[in-house]
């Protein structure tokens, strides 16, 4: 782990905010998949519409797999002649891959500069509005992130709702786990983004109302029992054998272990330390996947 990501998570709190950068909206996280809550619904109609729909799906649907199944076939016949694997860039559309397997995910920044000090106070601003204000460093650019998103879609909704807001890519690139230190992280492999996910919706929930302070602690609880269990087995799967990756991604593994362990002895800002912490883990794992890759 860097040192820009070390010092972040130990001094974030230690800037004052000297002023915003523009209004106090401009620092709301909105979650681009919250739903509305609209108004009372009439039964009768809702069912008649609802008819209307189901009915207009499946046709559109069978179109869709039609012109899916056409388009197949030319690709595949593109191939043949052209030895080039133009399906398998085709499923990437599909999948959220690209040809190579890797992943992707999509933080939507508030700005960016080559200043760390301006980067941290525009941080703390964004933490007080409930935004992760993770700071994320790239060559000699600072990046302060509000949120990461696993659609691009919905990242550029959010971005798209102020002039200054934009997307930065996290790649994280497939990892040959075949290969012999790699083989005993099989199991572990998802524990990164599963984690994430379990704080990017705790996060959206607590926010939203759905979730009380103790439903949110509830969730983190029950997910860091998988963690400590996930820890314990990849521990004793490499004991006695351990190679440079294998140490990294058991430090890996620590980190995530060490936020969710945070997060339940007692926060005074949950919504965005879930936040905060969220980008966190998907940040180490891209950097460990870069690094690493085949």
């Amino acid at each position: 782990m860097n040192e820009s990501n070390q010092y972040n998570r130990t001094h974030y709190n230690e800037y004052t905010v000297l002023g915003r950068i523009s209004s106090s909206e401009e620092h709301v996280v909105v979650d681009a998949r919250t739903k509305r809550r609209g108004a009372v619904s009439d039964p009768k109609k809702d069912k008649r519409n609802e008819k209307t729909r189901q009915s207009s799906r499946g046709k559109t649907l069978l179109t869709v797999l039609i012109t899916v199944f056409a388009f197949s076939l030319t690709l595949i016949g593109a191939d043949l002649i052209s030895g080039r694997s133009t399906l398998s860039q085709y499923v990437s559309l599909f999948t959220g891959k690209t040809s190579d397997g890797a992943s992707s995910y999509y933080a939507v920044y508030a700005m960016k500069t080559d200043d760390m000090a301006i980067a941290y106070k525009n941080a703390a601003s964004i933490r007080a509005e409930g935004g992760a204000g993770y700071v994320l460093k790239d060559q000699e650019t600072f990046y302060v992130i509000l949120s990461v998103y696993e659609e691009e879609s919905d990242a550029k909704k959010v971005a798209d709702k102020e002039a200054n807001y934009a997307v930065y890519t996290l790649r994280a690139p497939l990892l040959d786990l075949e290969r012999e230190d790699f083989s005993c992280m099989s199991d572990s492999i998802d524990l990164s983004v599963e984690s994430y996910r379990v704080l990017y919706e705790a996060a959206n929930n607590l926010a939203s109302g759905k979730y009380g302070e103790e439903d949110m602690i509830h969730a983190i609880k029950k997910h860091r029992e998988k963690i400590i269990a996930t820890q314990e087995k990849y521990a004793e799967n490499i004991r006695g054998k351990e190679t440079t990756p294998q140490i990294e991604y058991k430090v890996l593994l620590a980190e995530i272990r060490g936020a969710f362990d945070n997060l339940i002895s007692g926060s005074s800002a949950l919504v965005a330390d879930a936040r905060y912490y969220s980008v966190m883990i998907l940040h180490s794992y891209s950097l460990f996947a870069q690094k690493y890759a085949k």
